[in-house]
């Protein structure tokens, strides 16, 4: 999930001194490249996004450019030593129909009662904000991703970020849970599954921090049809703490 990539990309092990100085010099592009573009570009290209949240909850136009060019940067930083994207040279060159209308069709088109139940089982069983073993069947190829400290559009990007840090997680997370308070369609919003959550866990690192995160995420939708169904277009991350406390449980030491 999205509140994993911050955790991963901020404890990072096993950087040697070999390959520090490229480390380093990739950290300066990225940190120049973060403070030229303007990060709210992702999340800016789907009106879903205009959504007002509860003052409780943290969002991304909240955040302070600070939080937001760190954790952007760091996980840019592991994309640079991970794989690349899946997008060949062939589809490069396609339209984003042309794109949607070469995919693969999914197992099974989906209705909105079906999506709701699925998004409900990454969370109770494939456990995906900790894991990152979502079922990209679900999603729109050019779907919109968003939470309070990172916004991007593709599906291909969020799939690429989530094999790059998962490595991490795997080495230093321990007794990880995820405990779902709700997950099911808006009774406002007929294209929408809205989720409440909390994630917990142990960070396996010498300072031993923990993470204790509660959270809400809505999934919109749109029907592709008969063939494909409903796939999610925009996936919104809010969490009750402030991006800025969330990153910070990081530092805190000797929490178990």
């Amino acid at each position: 999930g999205m509140a994993s990539t911050a955790v991963a990309a901020a404890v990072k092990p096993g950087w040697n001194v070999e390959h520090a100085r490229r480390r380093r010099a990739v950290a300066r592009r990225v940190a120049c490249r973060a403070a030229r573009n303007d990060p709210t570009a992702a999340s800016s290209s789907s009106s879903d996004d205009d959504e007002t949240a509860s003052s409780s909850f943290s969002r991304y136009d909240e955040t302070s450019g600070a939080v937001k060019t760190l954790v952007s940067g760091l996980t840019n930083i592991v994309n640079a030593f991970g794989v690349g994207p899946d997008v060949n040279d062939a589809e490069r060159g396609m339209t984003r129909k042309q794109r949607r209308e070469a995919r693969a069709l999914p197992s099974v088109a989906r209705d909105p009662a079906r999506l709701a139940s699925d998004i409900s089982r990454e969370f109770t069983e494939a456990k995906y904000l900790w894991t990152g073993d979502i079922n990209p069947e679900m999603y729109d190829l050019f779907a919109t991703f968003c939470d309070p400290t990172l916004a991007f559009v593709g599906l291909d990007t969020f799939e690429r970020n989530l094999k790059n840090l998962q490595p991490v997680l795997r080495r230093v997370v321990r007794d990880s849970d995820i405990e779902l308070y709700s997950c099911e369609l808006a009774v406002d919003a007929p294209n929408e599954v809205r989720a409440a959550w909390r994630m917990t866990g142990n960070l396996n690192v010498p300072w031993r921090p923990r993470i204790d995160l509660k959270g809400r995420t809505t999934f919109t939708f749109k029907d592709y049809g008969v063939d494909r169904g409903c796939l999610i277009v925009a996936y919104k991350e809010e969490w009750e703490l402030s991006a800025a406390e969330a990153v910070g449980q990081l530092l805190r030491p000797f929490q178990w």
